[in-house]
């Protein structure tokens, strides 16, 4: 039988799904994810977020923006991403609101979407730092497919556009790695 080789795994597009209800909210913040994560390379338009409650505590008529970073990054990364976007959520408190957006990191490998998250269930994984990771939605036969447990917004046709753009973005970020590899 055979060892295991152990490598380092292929890097990943890493993107922020935000959600929120006063646009001044996200604007404030930007500076402060670009300069910890680097240049947004895409922003998708506002979607109407109407799949939940569980977010009342930010705002009643939500939107949701995917920012997607123009830099391949380390999976290994994920942790301190979502260390550093939750105290951004929290940077954002006010009289009446304990946060007034949410933000929820992850990335695309190639054959998933993977969340971070701060809470355990029986589909996720612990990465450290007391954040684990859920495949959200896999891509496979051409399309993203959702899980049983994907969220109902991830599963909608309203996202489909988006996810496939990530795809897209990550699939030239690989090329032009490939093209150019000691620019990694």
């Amino acid at each position: 039988m055979a060892v295991g080789e152990v490598r380092p795994p292929q890097p990943v597009k890493l993107f922020i799904a935000t959600l929120y209800e006063d646009p001044e909210v996200l604007a404030h913040i930007l500076p402060r994810l670009t300069e910890r994560l680097g240049d947004i390379e895409w922003q998708s338009d506002p979607i109407p977020f109407t799949y939940t409650d569980y977010y009342r505590d930010i705002g009643e008529r939500l939107l949701r923006v995917f920012l997607v970073f123009r830099e391949l990054v380390d999976p290994g990364m994920l942790p301190e991403v979502k260390l550093f976007t939750n105290e951004l959520e929290k940077s954002t408190a006010d009289a009446t609101h304990l946060r007034r957006i949410n933000l929820d990191p992850g990335y695309f490998d190639g054959g998933k979407i993977v969340l971070a998250t701060t809470k355990n269930f029986s589909h996720r994984v612990y990465i450290g730092r007391g954040i684990y990771a859920e495949a959200t939605i896999k891509w496979e036969k051409g399309d993203f497919r959702p899980f049983p447990y994907t969220y109902p917004d991830y599963r909608s046709e309203a996202y489909r556009p988006v996810l496939r753009k990530i795809r897209e973005l990550y699939r030239a970020s690989l090329s032009a790695l490939s093209s150019n590899p000691k620019s990694a």
